[in-house]
């Protein structure tokens, strides 16, 4: 089966300090992860048998929204489900464009159940299947430090198939991009440009 996840992947230094402290949990506490890639969910995993259509649907409403953006607020903890994350406060303008998301794919598409509540947890996940243990321990370690609190912009939103890239949509380009685009540096830097000429 094939899954799908749309999501924001962070760039610039804050990508490079969100993967510091996870590489940094991960060895500390001998967690076995996949190389991180910092980001937040904004729908999924899910799958579907018309990705023409979600592709057609994904490309049309980012193009419906201009940059966006949220606040990190340091460090949080999911009980239930042993997840370490980085807390996020999202824009009014993001919070919609995820609800936006899910009424667009549920006609079409297999949505988990938290998808379709309007209360959702913004979050970036720094350590997750931990055992009771674990999850004890990485809190008291994570409580002494001064979690990471910074204002970042979602330049790109990404649609993933089988964890790679299947399109990216740049809100500052006005554009949407297939794999080959989304990984060019040229791209990136024409992006990054833009965004520093940018001011909320």
């Amino acid at each position: 089966m094939v899954h799908y996840l749309i999501e924001f992947r962070f760039h610039g230094s804050a990508k490079y300090e969100i993967k510091k402290w996870i590489n940094e949990i991960n060895q500390i506490f001998g967690l076995k992860s996949k190389r991180a890639i910092p980001h937040i969910t904004l729908a999924g995993p899910f799958t579907t048998y018309d990705e023409t259509r979600l592709i057609r649907d994904f490309n049309f409403l980012c193009s419906n929204y201009s940059l966006m953006d949220f606040k990190v607020n340091g460090f949080g903890a999911f009980e239930d489900t042993k997840v370490i994350f980085l807390d996020i406060t999202p824009s009014q303008t993001l919070v919609e464009f995820r609800w936006k998301l899910a009424q667009t794919l549920k006609p079409y598409c297999k949505l988990n159940t938290f998808d379709f509540e309007r209360k959702f947890e913004f979050h970036s996940t720094i350590a997750m299947k931990l055992t009771d243990d674990k999850f004890k321990e990485i809190k008291r370690y994570i409580v002494k430090k001064d979690g990471l609190k910074f204002r970042h912009s979602v330049v790109r939103a990404t649609l993933i198939k089988n964890q790679l890239i299947l399109r990216e949509y740049d809100f500052l380009l006005r554009r949407p991009l297939g794999r080959k685009l989304a990984l060019d540096k040229d791209v990136y830097a024409q992006t990054m440009k833009l965004l520093n000429k940018h001011k909320f």
